[in-house]
């Protein structure tokens, strides 16, 4: 059946998919083609939302404003780092969110492991509740964190699951239902 180009075009304006086909084989095929692409996409869309998996560490020797904000340096050790992502140190203690990351003068949205980075965090002071050296971990949110196990630990690298099992233990000390 052949489609008239007034309804061609509301279709294309309204983001409609047409299957057309000769051979009503290809045209199943073409369909579920077209649901599992779109599967993904939505999978890859949600796994985009959640909290990165990252460990970082605070460089020595770069401690470049003690508070208000406190900025230091960092090496991404495993995992993608963002800005606005909530993060801990190694006992399960919530530091603050990454309020900024920099490099070479220039703010990034996120960083990508082995580069090194100016970080900023609000409401912290280097010397009290952070120390050169100090090991942290992005804090995704018990549900994100269920979810990363459950239905995308395929999308995580090795080291990045290697990672989120590391969080979830440290976080299951304090509270012990945390990622279940």
């Amino acid at each position: 059946v052949k489609i008239f180009d007034d309804a061609k075009t509301e279709c294309d304006e309204s983001h409609i998919r047409v299957f057309e086909d000769k051979v009503i084989y290809s045209l199943i095929d073409t369909y579920s083609q077209w649901v599992d692409d779109d599967k993904a996409d939505l999978e890859n869309s949600i796994f985009k939302e959640f909290t990165p998996i990252s460990k970082f560490t605070f460089l020595k020797g770069y401690a470049f404003r003690n508070n208000n904000p406190a900025v230091f340096g960092i090496r991404v050790d495993v995992g993608t780092l963002r800005q606005k992502i909530a993060f801990t140190n190694k006992s399960g203690k919530k530091i603050g969110n990454i309020h900024s990351l920099e490099a070479d003068g220039k703010t990034v949205q996120e960083v990508k492991s082995g580069e090194e980075v100016a970080c900023s965090v609000q409401n912290v002071t280097i010397g009290r509740q952070i120390n050169e050296e100090d090991v942290f971990y992005t804090l995704p949110t018990p549900s994100e964190a269920k979810q990363l196990l459950k239905k995308y630990s395929h999308k995580l690298s090795s080291e990045e699951l290697e990672t989120l099992n590391e969080i979830v233990s440290i976080q299951r000390e304090t509270n012990p239902v945390y990622g279940y």
